[in-house]
């Protein structure tokens, strides 16, 4: 089984059985890990930072590179993921052209693939993955999505009155706060509307309201010098929840399309 059809097959296996999940993505990840090491020493002297690693391997064999400017952050809209030095298309062609013979060369890519593969480059777009624990420090203010392998428990998640409305919930929509360290590693800090804390609710209210465009998204207040820790610091002043998700526990998390910052680009 190659590994990007392991971590498939780790998500499957979260439902049932949460550790050995956890032992199943361990095994994936450490190839992606270290060929996502390799990428990013590859394309640096270049001047770019690697954003994302995407493995398709089903009747499409596809390696795809998200990549960023390494200065991207010193742009005037850095913080909403919008920096003035956009990755363009000679961008994308000269990280194709520097990753393209080193990777045939890579054991971890036979590992992956067991024979040829397709190389794409590509932007990270308006709803740039995250997955560091920098990107979401980066991004705080900003507004994500959020997935998890497995529904997270009243201790993970720190807010156990929160937990116990939503006990199987696996799909977050909030604004980011950071991240905070714990006894159970790094958590990410969301705050959540409560008309919006699911991907359920917010899919369900978006049919509704077609050919709308969306609100501004409004920032959340300060959580004071401290992250929260137990369950007398799980609101917002104006009554939004805390949540924190467990950074190993994340699948997938993207920003949310600010279509202010677009609207504004296209007037200037």
């Amino acid at each position: 089984m190659t590994a990007a059809k392991k971590m498939a097959q780790a998500q499957k296996t979260a439902q049932a059985d949460p550790l050995a999940a956890s032992l199943e993505t361990t095994v994936a990840t450490s190839v992606a890990d270290t060929l996502n090491a390799k990428i990013a020493a590859i394309i640096a002297p270049f001047g770019y930072e690697l954003v994302y690693v995407e493995l398709i391997n089903n009747r499409q064999r596809l390696i795809r590179v998200y990549i960023d400017h390494v200065d991207a952050h010193l742009g005037p809209d850095a913080d909403r993921g919008y920096g003035d030095l956009g990755i363009g298309v000679e961008d994308c062609a000269k990280v194709s052209r520097a990753l393209d013979e080193p990777l045939d060369l890579m054991p971890e890519m036979e590992t992956i693939f067991s024979g040829t593969y397709e190389l794409e480059v590509s932007s990270p777009g308006i709803d740039r993955p995250l997955r560091l624990t920098k990107d979401f420090e980066r991004f705080k203010g900003r507004e994500a999505r959020v997935h998890v392998f497995r529904p997270l428990t009243a201790e993970e998640m720190g807010n156990p009155q929160y937990q116990q409305k939503n006990p199987k919930q696996k799909n977050f929509i909030g604004v980011l706060k950071g991240v905070r360290s714990g006894a159970q590693g790094e958590s990410v800090i969301l705050v959540i509307d409560p008309s919006q804390g699911s991907l359920k609710h917010v899919l369900g209210s978006s049919k509704k309201q077609a050919g709308k465009k969306s609100p501004k998204i409004a920032k959340a207040p300060s959580l004071g010098a401290e992250a929260p820790t137990n369950s007398a610091e799980v609101k917002t002043e104006d009554g939004r929840d805390i949540v924190l998700i467990p950074l190993p526990l994340i699948s997938k998390a993207n920003l949310e399309p600010d279509f202010g910052i677009l609207d504004s680009k296209e007037l200037s």
